[in-house]
């Protein structure tokens, strides 16, 4: 078979994050769950940025900000996600090219404008999302090319996209071109809110269509509607497929088949900010795959890509991923 043009193509939300530093007390009084990610509205927005001290602004999105690492790490990859023809359309399209990702959604000529998430980042550097789809979540089944899906070994979902009925047909015909065509499918289950909205349809994608499921401890938990981790592995195990399941300072578990493997995080690790570590540990974790690396191996590549984040703000890599894996030996 003829090597395909794209190592992985990511479908998600196309959100431009604006990161700001807050107080405990900030988010009790604005009702906010630490740790969350809250669908609002454009008047919410407006309404946050008003009482913020804003530190950056930044295209973000969590699978967008995987693509953004693989293309760090030396990847030929390419992102598809809803955009408007607007000032945040253009700096997201321009914030992806410039780092040699393939943005490959024509931009909407009217509608809803483009995404944006506020995320507050408080002292002990949990972040709280606030998030405005706009058009991001309005992804339809004609942004599908079908093309660029047969030319990619591995498909990466965000699950935040199961939120919509037109998204959704979207993601189930990348699926199905993936299968038709010899690709791998992985999916991120983005939030345990977004597992208990859409349990028994992630459930059915894991066990039916999914290769590589991505997840924090709470997530996977949310799914298996357990309160014990060692109860959700098992699940895991019983549904078969790759598990990266991603514990904070506990560090992660793989799960494949018959074999549970402990990763620990990167040592010595200052965090500035977690926002998109997530996302960098799936990056790490795929570039480890793309390059034929033992699970284990993969684990410990998507640490050293997830510890890369938690030093500063925002969800985008500040240096060369694939000289700070290479640096670490791997």
């Amino acid at each position: 078979m003829p090597e395909k043009k794209y190592k992985v193509v990511g479908l998600g939300h196309a959100i431009v994050d604006v990161l700001a530093n807050v107080e405990n007390d900030f988010l009790n009084e604005y009702k906010l769950k630490k740790g969350m990610m809250k669908l609002v509205d454009e008047s919410d927005i407006k309404g946050l940025r008003e009482y913020i001290d804003i530190v950056k602004e930044v295209s973000g999105g969590s699978a967008a900000n995987t693509i953004a690492a693989l293309s760090s790490l030396g990847h030929p990859v390419a992102f598809i996600g809803k955009v408007r023809d607007d000032l945040l359309g253009r700096t997201f399209e321009k914030g992806l090219k410039e780092i040699g990702v393939s943005y490959c959604t024509i931009k909407a000529g009217s509608g809803k404008p483009t995404g944006c998430c506020v995320v507050l980042t408080t002292p002990d550097a949990h972040r709280t999302m606030n998030t405005y789809l706009g058009i991001a979540g309005l992804l339809t089944s004609e942004d599908i090319d079908e093309t660029i899906i047969s030319q990619s070994e591995i498909i990466y979902l965000e699950g935040y996209l199961w939120d919509n009925e037109e998204a959704k047909r979207a993601f189930k015909k990348a699926i199905e071109i993936a299968g038709d065509t010899g690709g791998k499918v992985a999916l991120s289950l983005s939030d345990s809110f977004c597992v208990q909205r859409h349990r028994e349809e992630f459930l059915h994608l894991a066990e039916n269509h999914v290769d590589i499921i991505f997840a924090n401890e709470e997530e996977t938990k949310s799914l298996f509607k357990t309160d014990n981790l060692e109860t959700a592995i098992s699940r895991c195990m019983e549904i078969g497929n790759i598990w990266a399941i991603t514990r904070s300072e506990k560090g992660s578990v793989i799960v494949s088949g018959d074999r549970i493997i402990k990763i620990q995080t990167e040592p010595d690790i200052i965090v500035v900010d977690s926002t998109g570590a997530g996302d960098l540990y799936a990056a790490g974790f795929l570039h480890g795959l793309i390059k034929g690396k033992d699970l284990e191996v993969c684990g410990k590549i998507g640490s050293i890509a997830a510890a890369e984040i938690l030093g500063h703000f925002g969800a985008r890599p500040e240096i060369s991923l694939i000289d700070l894996v290479k640096s670490k030996g791997y």
